[in-house]
């Protein structure tokens, strides 16, 4: 989903006889990372600061896209600046390097992407931290581990195949580890919440708020909402809409859920024939933005199974225009 990357500011130097191709394939990885990564920055500013400042030696007709493509990251809050532990130690002689080792070894990336000379010295501070990948930014198109994750790719799980945690792993995680502000949009939440299925929506919801409260960088400050429906029209030949008794169990829903995590709300929407939630739903975060098909009723085992539990079937997918989705949502009335 997404992936967290440091930057040594080796990665934009060139040398005389390859400038060309080595400002276009700089500007190939930033135009793969705008699509998911992370990149991790020290809260002094010390990397991105040399990382402009190698930017600004470039020739106009290359600096131009890259400066498009990091303030891209940068309005997607892609650009994460994270402090410093000061006992972790770096003993490189370049001040932004011995930031980005220190980050790559509190924070545990990724990867390092490095050049040259920094490459190898990345290489040797970093042998002892197994799970954080040092990548040379000339040969990172072979490296066909690296390239798998930066690859913005669908995602099918068929009925029963998926667990639990590794759903946590390789997709919650990733999405929350470093977002601040998450949305969730589910009509069929509201619908269905006096319904016989409820309880799936409730699990799953708890499940997912635990997974942000407790890996999220911002933990319990962070905000977590869900945006969900209620159609209140009354269909030929059928009882009226229980209005009354779904807010009463969403807005207990929504208590339950705030034990979890204190920064949850709960918005419900009034839906008509003509004006309701988008059919799809989403997660939204203040990072990315993907669809969930089959809704937030993922959990296909009960309460009582032994962990891991297992999933619905869910085709997860990255969704290009959330804005859209979000303007959707504010032109409905709150009930």
């Amino acid at each position: 989903m997404l992936v967290r990357i440091i930057l040594l500011p080796s990665i934009l130097t060139s040398i005389p006889e390859d400038r060309a191709s080595f400002y276009s394939l700089a500007i190939k990885l930033l135009q793969e990372l705008e699509k998911t990564g992370v990149i991790l920055v020290d809260d002094q500013e010390c990397i991105k600061k040399a990382l402009s400042q190698r930017i600004s030696q470039w020739p106009v007709k290359f600096r131009k896209p890259v400066q498009v493509l990091l303030e891209e990251l940068d309005k997607k809050n892609r650009i994460v600046k994270v402090p410093l532990n000061s006992e972790i130690q770096s003993i490189c002689g370049n001040e932004p390097c011995q930031h980005g080792i220190k980050i790559a070894k509190i924070y545990l990336p990724l990867a390092v992407l490095a050049r040259q000379e920094c490459n190898k010295c990345a290489v040797g501070q970093l042998a002892e931290v197994l799970t954080v990948k040092v990548v040379d930014v000339d040969e990172y198109t072979i490296d066909d581990s690296f390239c798998s994750h930066l690859d913005p790719r669908d995602r099918f799980l068929d009925h029963g195949e998926g667990k639990q945690n590794k759903f946590e792993q390789e997709i919650l995680i990733p999405l929350f580890r470093d977002a601040k502000h998450v949305k969730i949009y589910d009509r069929w939440i509201g619908r269905s919440i006096l319904n016989t299925n409820a309880d799936n929506y409730k699990r799953t919801l708890k499940w997912i708020i635990d997974v942000f409260a407790q890996k999220s960088r911002l933990g319990k400050a962070g905000v977590f909402e869900v945006y969900t429906g209620f159609f209140t029209q009354q269909h030929p030949g059928q009882p009226s809409p229980d209005l009354s008794n779904t807010v009463v169990a969403l807005r207990q829903l929504e208590a339950d859920l705030q034990k979890a995590h204190p920064k949850f709300r709960l918005i419900l929407k009034n839906e008509t024939r003509h004006k309701q939630l988008p059919h799809h739903r989403y997660l939204i975060t203040n990072q990315v933005a993907v669809s969930i098909d089959r809704g937030f009723d993922l959990l296909l085992d009960k309460a009582t199974s032994l962990y891991p539990q297992r999933l619905r079937d869910v085709h997860i997918a990255y969704c290009s225009e959330p804005g859209k989705i979000e303007q959707a949502a504010r032109g409905l009335p709150d009930l």
